[in-house]
């Protein structure tokens, strides 16, 4: 059934008018970013399908524009859009974090931090700087790929808390496989960044690994 063969009241633009966007599906939503199909698929369809293909957003989101358009029907007008789209979400994330205690309440950060980075197949280590009061000041990407020999940057690290003159941070990176569960390697960068912050008197208060899976933080674990 095409879109214009529905019922008026259940085109997904005619459910939003009349109850509200949260009352469509994911393709629903989908479908209204693409705006049309392809030949012999309405966009409903068309989204059902990619949705399908990628397992679902968290899929989608780990896409590149490449990849995104090498899926039928989405050509760069369309996979641009995704990818806009896909970036507002997340910027969304991490303004929820900012002007927060994120040590009291650790589960905006942890979303931002999973929705930015859980679902990339390279891993990410994020330095995130907070004032005295545990709010945001800012964060930076520090180091990709395997962070066996992170602690070798820890100069880096304390040098751009300096710079933002920061009294606490957290560090994050992201588990590609999907398993959150810190790795030796993890539990040795951890130790030896948590002295270092001692030293320097920014203590770090958390470690949190993320995947599209969950998310591990050492502080919970009573492990910082």
């Amino acid at each position: 059934m095409t879109i214009k063969e529905l019922p008026q009241n259940l085109r997904p633009r005619e459910k939003i008018r009349n109850y509200g966007v949260a009352s469509l599906s994911d393709s629903e939503l989908l479908a209204i970013l693409l705006g049309s199909g392809y030949k012999g698929k309405s966009s409903v369809e068309m989204a059902n399908e990619l949705l399908r293909e990628t397992g679902g957003f968290n899929g989608l989101m780990r896409l590149s524009l490449t990849e995104i358009m090498k899926l039928k029907g989405i050509k760069l007008a369309k996979a641009t859009l995704l990818l806009a789209s896909m970036e507002i979400a997340r910027r969304l994330n991490y303004e929820t974090v900012l002007d927060k205690d994120v040590i009291s309440d650790p589960s905006s950060i942890v979303e931002w931090l999973r929705s930015a980075y859980g679902y990339l197949e390279q891993e990410i280590f994020v330095v995130i700087f907070l004032d005295v009061k545990n709010r945001v000041l800012g964060y930076e990407e520090l180091f990709r790929g395997s962070i066996d020999n992170v602690h070798v940057e820890a100069r880096e690290i304390f040098k751009k808390a300096f710079k933002f003159n920061a009294r606490k941070i957290i560090v994050s990176h992201n588990h590609p496989s999907g398993i959150c569960e810190p790795s030796r390697a993890d539990e040795k960068v951890t130790t030896e960044l948590e002295t270092a912050g001692s030293i320097m008197n920014i203590p770090l208060v958390d470690h949190v690994i993320v995947s599209n899976c969950g998310y591990y933080s050492f502080k919970e674990h009573g492990k910082l």
